[in-house]
């Protein structure tokens, strides 16, 4: 029977051509470990931080009952350029740092002797992304120990036939001859059985999975020789169906529309390393304001983010890759592309295939390389490659009409060489280069409004067509103003944003709801993350776009850094009807901030700002309703209609509790909310977030904690920042820090200053008593037993 052997613990880390070890656990982010400085090549799109080579070794002690035994390794993230020894030989090499990878140990392995397993991960060459990477073994790695005759990894595929009679077919791959026997399961029970590499199986009266009803289905595929089990292979599926066509987007033959978001690949202070807990607890909190649909930007997402899909109910966009064979920057995926398209196509798939929660393919973002033929072949390549992969599932792209445009009359947005109208080339580590995040985003801040106007010419409309018909489904960056001309030229096409400014939801929303081919709308972003500070931060540096050291974050999103939602969820959450009516309040801390383009307010949930009152702000409340009523203190401040399901009033900041009546046009009232300031003493408030993964807690696990500044009831003084000092006994302190832009700190110190009163602390249990301790100065010291 197969083993599956977790390589979690015992790895050792060296850095560059030290000799000197340090004692890491994976999934591993060792580039947020590493010194910032303003003169990191990475520049504002790395957060500062460098990059560097690093050698993960580790011993397997290899029993000899494994003699008849295969033996692979699986890696599912390596950032970047892998390379795999056993015992100082080298048996692979990946060079993309997005997808997983498996290397067949057998014919190397030392039978009863200690192995040693070497993974070093060359993230040395920079610039190579635009936003914060990450280095090392940033997902998990694993061992699975079969019998020669076995059932391949990922071998079992299940595929929706019908949803009405519940039927699938489930195919098996297998190395060797046995008998196959088919069972699929729900609530630890059979409910179909069949025998064969091919079957067909009927479920009668079985549940379709949505993102509204996620209801999953096991199947188990034993491998048997005579009596004897030699394989078992068990997957987790969905009965789900997708079509497309003038109708747009169905799901199980219902319209459905994306409630989307884009998001990266990290997880906030813990960088790029990714715990289940942490995949599951980014999806939960997304789904409580409103998304049911994620776009992984711009690289194939996780399996531990589709295991948290797949069960909480989310829609997911994976796409392939930020760059084909042009640079973005000097050293990036470009240089590899010729080499490992196919095959990262193929990884991506075989990881997605299995997943309901997967409806899209996405080939790439914002290429300049379709202007031309060969770049339009290109994209016929991997469009049709993915269809030949995966027939069920349509083919689209992040296509921005104006950069395509632009680069058909010679103005690339994107070059490699940070020098407008130059080709690209590979660079090596050290080389001082521009970034192109930064050159692109100084571009969009200049033309602001000019770039949707310039996206909906007929010029742009015919420059951008011949990429749009590779596509199944036409995807739109920054250009919903194509949908209308698009639709009329190719009725058949269902049309998208795939990329979006969050303050223009409302106004998207409605074309959503009123063209017929147009099924959803992904802002940017729908979480924030570090790296790309160029982007969207509101604050009192003089430069809007480039900002200096020692930033750390976009600033970008409608939830920040931890997770805590700002106005954009707040225009999210009425736009979709999660909520009624809610407030939030420009922070009085920064009356006249330097606005950035990408980000439409800076406001957050919070009536609350010691020292400032007096201070002039503005008070957002959304709503669907035609009319806000607003109070502060019982006093009427002023009564609103609504735009854009927001009111805004300006007012100057007094202690006490500002209310909101959403009202109907004769004065009826919808709904009401409050904000109240903190009173009296202020002190730590430490309260663990709800387990969002199935199980109970077990060594090992992960646990988040709300770090809060506030009185008694629990009010947050948003107010006041200062720094707190985290220490854990029984556990590992993984990350403590807060949304904050910029700081010297790191988040590996245990010392950081809280954002509005704000902070979070991610730690690992471990065999017994967990205790947590905060302090501040001036305020005291909390303790939570974990």
């Amino acid at each position: 029977m197969r083993e599956v052997i977790e390589l979690a613990e015992g790895w050792s880390l060296y850095r560059g051509d030290s000799k000197v070890s340090e004692r890491v656990s994976v999934p591993h982010d060792a580039m947020l470990s590493e010194p910032r400085s303003p003169e990191a090549v990475t520049g504002n799109a790395g957060a500062y931080f460098p990059g560097g080579t690093y050698r993960y070794e580790r011993i397997i002690d290899v029993p000899e009952d494994w003699e008849d035994m295969v033996v692979t390794l699986e890696l599912e993230g390596v950032y970047q350029k892998a390379t795999v020894l056993l015992d100082g030989v080298e048996l692979a090499h990946n060079d993309y740092g997005y997808t997983g990878f498996y290397v067949d140990l057998t014919p190397h392995l030392r039978l009863g002797e200690k192995n040693v397993l070497t993974v070093i991960a060359d993230n040395s060459h920079q610039p190579n992304s635009r936003w914060y990477s990450g280095s090392g073994i940033y997902r998990p790695a694993r061992l699975h120990v079969q019998s020669r005759e076995r059932i391949v990894l990922d071998g079992v595929r299940v595929t929706t036939e019908s949803i009405d009679p519940p039927r699938v077919r489930v195919q098996t791959e297998v190395v060797g001859e046995g008998e196959l026997n088919v069972s699929l399961w729900h609530d630890r029970a059979i409910v179909a059985t069949g025998k064969g590499a091919d079957v067909v199986l009927e479920l009668p009266g079985a549940l379709a999975w949505s993102a509204d009803e996620p209801n999953l289905y096991e199947c188990s595929v034993l491998m048997r020789r005579g009596h004897m089990v030699v394989d078992e292979a068990r997957v987790t599926f969905g009965i789900r169906t997708i079509e497309w066509g003038s109708f747009g987007l169905r799901v199980n033959g219902e319209e459905t529309l994306l409630r989307g978001g884009c998001v990266h690949h990290t997880q906030g202070i813990l960088g790029a390393a990714e715990p289940a807990e942490a995949a599951w607890r980014e999806v939960a909190i997304l789904k409580e304001h409103g998304f049911n649909a994620i776009r992984s930007s711009h690289n194939p997402i996780s399996k531990a983010m589709l295991e948290a899909c797949d069960h909480l109910g989310m829609y997911v966009m994976d796409e392939y890759a930020d760059m084909w064979y042009e640079h973005k920057n000097p050293a990036d995926y470009a240089s590899d592309f010729e080499d490992c398209w196919e095959s990262d196509l193929e990884a991506m798939v075989t990881k997605d295939r299995n997943h309901p929660s997967v409806l899209l393919y996405a080939i790439g973002n914002e290429k300049a390389e379709p202007r031309d033929e060969r770049g339009v072949a290109c994209a016929r390549m991997l469009a049709n490659r993915l269809r030949s992969l995966d027939p069920t599932r349509p083919v689209t792209a992040g296509v921005n009409p104006t950069i395509l445009f632009a680069a058909g009359v010679g103005f690339e947005s994107f070059n490699g060489d940070g020098v407008e109208g130059e080709q690209a080339g590979p660079a090596r580590g050290g080389d001082q280069t521009t970034n192109n995040s930064l050159l692109y985003n100084t571009y969009v801040s200049k033309m602001g409004d000019v770039m949707s106007l310039i996206a909906s010419s007929p010029v742009v409309g015919r420059v951008n067509r011949p990429y749009f018909d590779q596509l199944d489904l036409a995807g739109y960056n920054y250009a919903t103003g194509r949908y209308l001309p698009d639709v009329r030229v190719r009725p058949d096409r269902p049309v998208f944003g795939s990329e979006t400014m969050p303050y223009d939801l409302a106004r998207n929303w409605r074309l959503v709801e009123r063209i017929p081919q147009a099924f959803g709308d992904f802002m940017w972003t729908a979480w924030d993350y570090l790296g790309e500070c160029s982007l969207a931060g509101w604050s009192d540096d003089p430069e809007p776009v480039s900002k200096p050291y020692p930033w750390l974050c976009a600033d970008t999103g409608a939830l920040d850094l931890l997770g805590d939602p700002n106005g954009e969820a707040g225009m999210a959450e009425a736009v979709w009807d999660v909520t009624d009516v809610s407030i939030y309040v420009r922070p009085c801390t920064l009356p006249n901030p330097i606005k950035a383009p990408w980000r439409g307010t800076n406001s957050i949930p919070s009536w609350s700002w010691a020292e400032c009152e007096g201070v002039p702000t503005t008070v957002e409340v959304y709503t669907k309703a035609p009319l806000v009523k607003l109070y502060l203190n019982g006093h009427h401040v002023a009564t609103k209609r609504v735009h854009d399901c927001h009111a805004d009033f300006s007012l100057r900041y007094e202690p006490g509790t500002l209310t909101a009546l959403a009202c109907e046009t004769d004065g009826r009232l919808r709904a009401r909310t409050s904000l109240s300031s903190a009173q009296g003493d202020l002190s730590l408030s430490l309260v663990r977030e709800p387990r969002r993964r199935e199980g109970y807690d077990e060594a090992g696990d992960v646990v988040f904690v709300d770090v809060r500044l506030a009185d008694a009831l629990g009010v947050v003084e948003s107010g006041v920042d200062c720094e707190a000092t985290v220490r854990v006994t029984g556990g590992e302190l993984l990350a403590f820090g807060s949304a904050v832009q910029k700081s010297e700190r790191s988040y590996l110190e245990g010392v950081f200053p809280l954002r509005y009163g704000r902070g979070l602390a991610i730690v690992r249990l471990g065999d017994g008593a967990c205790t947590l301790r905060v302090s501040v100065d001036g305020i005291g010291e909390a303790k939570l037993s974990l």
